[in-house]
């Protein structure tokens, strides 16, 4: 990488590249926001967000297909929030209605070990899964010999859930907080605002048993090292739960 190149790097964030990017490139976004991938297993589409003036931001491993098909009929990519702010524009961004799901760290890491072990998404997920954890014997072995902080960045299905949802400045993009948890009551809140017709369907749901039956509790106590923003933002224990709500761009607890 040229000096200069790295210069431009560490200068702007990556919001800021992106908007210079769609300011060079103002056709491919206005695409993006219509166009339609095909795939066997649902197509995606940003379409329906502009047409229901809603954002779903959708988190892996966070029931996100079922409540994306059953909203909007299509996929959304599993974009940032900060990256739809540059896709839709700023008015349309703050205007718009932006929700997610979220689910229990400790619960969400087991069932991404064991979609991709069950070869995930598609051919790329099951070869990245092969290539890098062929020699994995356990969950226990993943958790307390091969993640690491740096490892977190290495899949999109370990990435914090803070990840998707706050910028740089770590400013909330958001005006709704669903839980896996309560996906049913939460569900039916959003669909109010957003598909009152829309009832929740389920799909591709990962292979797994109860997460609480494998952890030692030494990997207890990494994944809560690791995933501490999380589990501090959105008021989780390893199997309890206070809930946060969204109030004026910051969580709050949830008395009622």
């Amino acid at each position: 990488m040229s000096t200069l190149r790295k210069l431009y790097r560490r200068t702007l964030s990556n919001e800021s590249r992106y908007w210079l990017y769609k300011l060079r490139h103002p056709r491919q976004f206005e695409h993006l926001k219509t166009r339609v991938n095909e795939h066997p297993k649902g197509n995606f589409s940003l379409r329906g967000f502009t047409q229901r003036e809603a954002i779903f931001i959708h988190i892996t491993k966070s029931a996100g297909t079922s409540v994306a098909l059953s909203l909007f009929g299509e996929l959304p990519y599993h974009y940032t929030a900060w990256h739809y702010r540059v896709i839709f524009g700023r008015k349309d961004f703050d205007r718009f209605f932006k929700f997610t799901f979220v689910r229990n760290p400790w619960d969400r890491l087991y069932s991404a070990y064991q979609y991709l072990k069950n070869g995930g998404w598609d051919e790329k997920d099951k070869a990245w899964a092969e290539a890098n954890w062929s020699h994995i014997q356990s969950f226990d072995q993943f958790v307390l010999e091969w993640l690491t902080p740096g490892r977190l960045s290495s899949h999109l299905h370990l990435r914090p859930q803070s990840y998707f949802l706050r910028d740089r400045r770590g400013h909330l993009l958001l005006d709704y907080l669903g839980y896996f948890e309560h996906i049913g009551e939460d569900f039916a809140t959003i669909a109010q605002r957003v598909n009152p017709s829309a009832t929740l369907a389920h799909a591709n749901a990962s292979k797994r048993g109860d997460y609480r039956q494998v952890y030692s509790p030494e990997a207890i106590q990494k994944v809560g090292e690791l995933y501490r923003e999380d589990i501090e933002s959105f008021g989780y224990g390893f199997d309890s739960l206070t809930r946060q709500k969204v109030v004026n761009g910051q969580l709050v607890a949830d008395h009622g």
